[in-house]
């Protein structure tokens, strides 16, 4: 668990210009993103998005599927910061990870190939 949390903030640094310090600390104020690995400083690990109800579930849609680049079994928690979903590639090669940055409408990913983040987390494997 950890090892995940340390990735979550490998993940952030990637977005640094773009998620501040403020940001994260309220994250309560704009449910629409997933800053942190449980979503807010609080660790609940619960949207307060109301667009999905137990009336409607039943109606959810598959609309994208992202195939990462690795055959290795890993686990990774995405964050959403302004309409971006920032994960993983797989596990590290040579202590660096590949960071993805997904439309999260489409999931075209905006930095294909850009600068890794270097040893600031162990992948978790299940």
């Amino acid at each position: 668990m950890a090892a995940l949390s340390g990735l979550t903030i490998a993940a952030v640094s990637v977005a640094a210009q773009q998620v501040s310090f403020e940001r994260i600390v309220h994250a309560d104020r704009e449910p629409q993103n997933w800053l942190s690995y449980s979503g807010t400083p609080f660790n609940q690990r619960h949207s307060q998005l109301k667009e999905i109800t137990p009336a409607n579930v039943r109606n959810l849609e598959l609309k994208w599927v992202w195939q990462v680049k690795s055959l290795e079994k890993f686990e990774a928690t995405a964050l959403a910061v302004d309409g971006v979903v920032y994960t993983v590639q797989g596990p590290p090669v040579q202590g660096t990870y590949q960071i993805a940055a997904l439309d999260g409408v489409t999931a075209a990913d905006e930095r294909e190939q850009r600068p890794l983040i270097r040893g600031l987390a162990a992948p978790a494997y299940g």
